[in-house]
């Protein structure tokens, strides 16, 4: 894509975005460098000082950059902010991201909510929740 170009889809087998965005994007592999897609789904999503509201693919490689939402077999990410993580596997150095679900994690990960945090966080709404209605039940 040229630079200052904004595409609304784009599909295709080979996606390389330098300096633009897109809305939504899928492709086999996703290059993205100093630019954005709200949404990009791929095998392979490669972002460099860029961002994605939202990325599915089988591998995400982000360094110096943002992710809304990553879903992902499995993620390289360095120096970069992503609010949710969810990944069998995560490589990571310095990152910093809201919830973090993944099945193995390599690296420097700061979380707000981890996977045991958002356990016991819905154990205890949910028990609160059945206390409230078995005191407050309307009678017969």
């Amino acid at each position: 894509m040229r630079p200052d170009a904004l595409s609304e889809n784009v599909s295709a087998d080979v996606v390389h975005i330098e300096y633009g965005g897109a809305q939504s994007v899928e492709a086999n592999t996703i290059t993205i460098k100093q630019g954005g897609a709200q949404r990009a789904r791929a095998e392979h999503i490669y972002v460099e000082s860029g961002g994605i509201g939202q990325a599915n693919a089988t591998d995400i490689s982000v360094a110096m950059g943002g992710v809304g939402i990553v879903q992902a077999r499995r993620t390289d990410i360095k120096d970069s902010q992503v609010g949710v993580i969810a990944a069998d596997v995560v490589d990571a150095s310095q990152v910093k991201t809201g919830v973090l679900f993944a099945h193995k994690i390599n690296g420097d990960v700061q979380t707000l909510v981890s996977q045991k945090t958002a356990a016991v966080l819905g154990l205890t709404a949910g028990l609160t929740l059945g206390i409230f209605m078995l005191l407050f039940r309307p009678r017969r």
